[in-house]
């Protein structure tokens, strides 16, 4: 989500302006990732209104007839020396209009031509050095600049920024901040342990109360990560565990909300837990929202949000954008013995792009079942 719900929470569903020339030049460009998760209800596209059937691998890929979508890959990793890492690797596809068969001779067609518009946003966190770092990129989905597919294989890029489904089946990520003389790069492998995880109802994640005010959300839990994260010049070979969302849908956010607040946790026992706040301008929060909890081996859990209570225990003001984001929480799951204390490992892990919002990695200490546990995940931040 999720942004980072975008999104649905999660995810960061974010909408950008491309200065070239596109097909479909009447859609209007939001200047925040609520704005255009709200948006009126556009014919042209189709709306997430009932449950489907997902069928991997082609799911994995993009969904045209939708107007929004993400692929979200955040991770906690960590060097032999015990030094810590956290990185972000987002890419996010919005439709300027719907996909359609082009009347003009083959030869009159520009190849740079789009409907599809995509983003991506690459982050790390050096714990040790207490750096982050952010950098954003924008292309057409055309002329093999940027893309998803998912078959024969899954794949997501933008230029060189990509996960890539190996023939062994693990992903491989690829990101840097620059093509000629990189000082800041990662290259993971990630290898899936557990099914997907369905979010909501079989996968129908409901963000309001209206029909259609919603995105289909899975994610992919518990990702075993390997490789290297360059910083300063200097490779680092790291291991951890990571998290893939995947959303997509048309309008997702009701009117009256400003922000939310996502929760993406992985204990080290292998349960995760993924809660959001959908905030209203009066710091209230829509009570429908539900969460999933998700134990090894077991059926994946939805939580309500009457189940669960977040108190925030601290803030941090940016001294870039001048937000002041919370800096700390401690969530309460009676109902399943949790008490988690979640802390950021840096305070400072603001993206500021064209949208400005803030994605970090947290550590994690409490208990669970009423016994101690421990763990890492991240945190997304919008509206602030």
């Amino acid at each position: 989500m999720s942004t980072a719900n975008l999104l649905a929470l999660g995810l960061l569903p974010l909408i950008f302006f491309m200065p070239f020339p596109i097909f479909a030049t009447e859609d209007t460009v939001p200047n925040s990732a609520v704005e255009m998760l709200k948006g009126t209800a556009d014919s042209r596209f189709k709306r997430a209104t009932e449950p489907i059937i997902f069928q991997f691998p082609k799911d994995h890929g993009a969904h045209p007839e939708y107007k929004t979508e993400w692929w979200y890959y955040t991770g906690n990793l960590s060097a032999d020396d015990g030094k810590q890492y956290g990185y972000q690797l987002t890419f996010f596809r919005r439709a300027l209009a719907p996909d359609t068969v082009s009347t003009e001779p083959l030869a009159e067609r520009s190849t740079l031509a789009a409907n599809q518009m995509y983003m991506a946003h690459f982050a790390v966190s050096d714990i040790e050095r207490k750096k982050f770092q952010s950098f954003e990129r924008y292309s057409r989905g055309a002329a093999g600049l940027a893309g998803a597919m998912g078959k024969p294989q899954y794949q997501v890029w933008l230029e060189d920024w990509s996960a890539t489904e190996q023939p062994d089946g693990t992903v491989h990520l690829k990101a840097t901040d620059n093509q000629l003389n990189p000082t800041l790069s990662m290259d993971l492998k990630l290898r899936q342990t557990v099914p997907p995880i369905l979010h909501g109802n079989q996968g129908l994640s409901q963000k309001g109360p209206e029909l259609g005010n919603a995105n289909y959300y899975y994610s992919l839990v518990g990702l075993e990560s390997t490789g290297t994260v360059k910083i300063g010049g200097q490779s680092v070979e790291v291991k951890g565990a990571s998290w893939m969302d995947h959303e997509f849908g048309t309008s997702a956010l009701s009117d009256g909300i400003v922000g939310w607040d996502w929760f993406s946790i992985q204990l080290e026992n292998g349960t995760i837990l993924m809660l959001a706040r959908l905030r209203y301008q009066d710091g209230s929060d829509w009570p429908s929202f539900e969460g999933t909890l998700a134990e090894i081996g077991q059926t994946p859990v939805k939580i309500q949000r009457a189940d669960f209570n977040i108190k925030e225990t601290a803030s941090w003001k940016s001294p870039k954008s001048g937000s002041i984001y919370p800096s700390g929480w401690i969530i309460q799951l009676d109902r399943f013995g949790l008490i988690l204390k979640i802390q950021p490992l840096l305070k400072d892990q603001e993206l500021n792009g064209n949208f400005t919002y803030w994605e970090g990695a947290v550590q994690v200490k409490g208990t669970f079942r009423h016994q101690t546990t421990s763990g890492a995940g991240y945190v997304e931040l919008t509206g602030y």
